[in-house]
């Protein structure tokens, strides 16, 4: 059986535009989700919301329905995606987890799904995303067993009883909206790290993305001045969560997390204190032991400049700063899928290796 031209592995949005891409370019190709499509947005805390409105959440070609200066729910994302893999009737495979990728010593990839299946392809684009797995420190093999801990990927809060006191480490925009959904019902601390920006969601009565659209802050290239500030900064747009409104609602910030000890957390701010529930809102990392191409992966993740691998004919797409701010967000979609089908076409076109 001849290998397909490109395998696409990942359904979420950088993975479902790649593969209409390969579609309008004629290219045979598959692509490769290990849940159902949206599950990467459906799974999420229920009624959590995105920080961009649904104006700057449409992939190319494809409106997203709703008032466009309102911001959606997770869900909703979940089912626009599914809504634009039907539309444009793409060729996927659903529930098809790819355990291993593999370099053929003939030429090509082979990837192996968890039913054994195996798939051969001249080239492949990882589509996995920024956000895989939760970062989880060190630190938190040294609380006791009876302390719940859980972590920002949590479905629901309903596991959480009332009363309870709730560490939730981390405050990035998932972190917060998960303190602000528990205040009032369980005392709670939330453990902040460096110094960061928490402008508006609107700013002048638009989503402050419109400005950002507007003056191309977020498309600055990665090595820029404007990229180089971004990063140091690391401001969240979820200003309807900052600290003084928290703490109106009773939420107690706290500072960094140092080390953890039976039922009790240490903060820099006000030391040790004892705790019954801990969420990990510390990040993402990701999960690379699927691809056995040690060359294409190191121990901060996936190795690509740009969305060109180490290893010819793959590639990467929905890194963070894959190529600017926006690369982990909707918005950059269209940009960084787009730089990354030249190479692979070219790729292609060059005479594409066969196993």
């Amino acid at each position: 059986m001849a290998p397909i031209d490109c395998l696409v592995i990942g359904g979420g949005q950088f993975g479902l535009h790649t593969a209409r891409r390969l579609q309008q370019s004629g290219l045979d190709y598959l692509l490769l989700e290990r849940d159902a499509i949206g599950d990467v947005w459906r799974n999420r805390l229920e009624g959590m919301r995105l920080f961009t409105s649904r104006q700057f959440c449409a992939l190319p070609e494809l409106a997203f329905p709703g008032d466009p200066q309102g911001f959606p729910t997770t869900a909703e994302m979940a089912n626009y995606l599914a809504r634009y893999a039907e539309h444009f009737e793409l060729r996927i495979r659903e529930h098809s987890e790819v355990m291993r990728l593999d370099r053929l010593a003939t030429g090509g990839f082979q990837a192996t799904l968890a039913d054994g299946t195996a798939l051969q392809a001249s080239s492949v684009v990882n589509a996995t995303g920024a956000n895989q797995m939760p970062q989880v420190p060190a630190i938190s093999a040294q609380l006791a067993g009876e302390v719940q801990q859980l972590d920002a990927c949590i479905a629901s809060t309903d596991a959480i009883a009332d009363g309870r006191t709730v560490a939730v480490i981390g405050d990035g925009a998932s972190g917060r909206q998960i303190a602000d959904r528990l205040a009032g019902r369980c005392s709670l601390l939330l453990a902040t790290g460096s110094p960061r920006g928490l402008p508006p969601n609107r700013l002048l009565g638009r989503d402050i993305f419109w400005w950002l659209d507007r003056l191309r802050i977020l498309y600055a290239d990665k090595n820029s001045l404007v990229a180089r500030i971004l990063k140091k900064r690391n401001p969240v747009p979820c200003g309807e969560y900052n600290n003084r409104r928290l703490q109106a609602k009773g939420v107690e910030i706290v500072g960094r997390a140092q080390e953890c000890s039976g039922r009790r957390i240490r903060f820099d701010s006000t030391g040790w204190r004892d705790v019954d529930t801990v969420i990990w809102a510390t990040g993402y990392r990701d999960r690379t032991d699927w691809m056995k191409l040690p060359h294409c992966v190191d121990d901060r993740g996936f190795i690509e400049e740009y969305g060109e691998t180490p290893e010819p004919g793959l590639f990467l797409v929905g890194s963070k700063w894959l190529s600017c701010r926006a690369s982990e967000l909707v918005m950059g979609v269209g940009v960084d899928v787009e730089r990354v089908m030249v190479p692979l076409q070219t790729f292609l076109s060059d005479g594409k290796e066969t196993p």
